[in-house]
């Protein structure tokens, strides 16, 4: 069972660092992604899209790879989009941390 705790906490952890913004059950909006904001975004075809998103307009989405290269993609081909958060990630860390530390067993 202690062997289990620390894998659990890690996997937690890993899975917590992105906010699912677009799915099935919430629809993409104009205002669903925010400007210059790194996204992971998986098409209907179940392609996976690492971009920053520069600009969008009513059918299209603009973005940039890591590379440089310029993306574009069609609001009604996203399948689900997740944004990376890094700081709600290591506040639950730490918490969970905490919560080992000073609670006693």
């Amino acid at each position: 069972m202690k062997r289990l705790f620390p894998i659990f906490l890690i996997l937690l952890f890993l899975t917590s660092c992105q906010t699912r913004v677009v799915s099935a059950q919430k629809p993409i909006q104009p205002n669903s992604l925010e400007l210059y904001q790194k996204y992971t975004i998986q098409t209907n075809d179940a392609q996976l899209i690492k971009m920053e998103v520069l600009r969008q307009d009513n059918e299209k989405v603009y973005g940039k790879l890591k590379t440089g290269e310029e993306v574009i993609v069609e609001k009604s081909n996203i399948r689900e989009a997740k944004k990376v958060d890094v700081l709600s990630s290591v506040a639950i860390g730490l918490a969970a941390l905490a919560a080992v530390i000073f609670v006693p067993i």
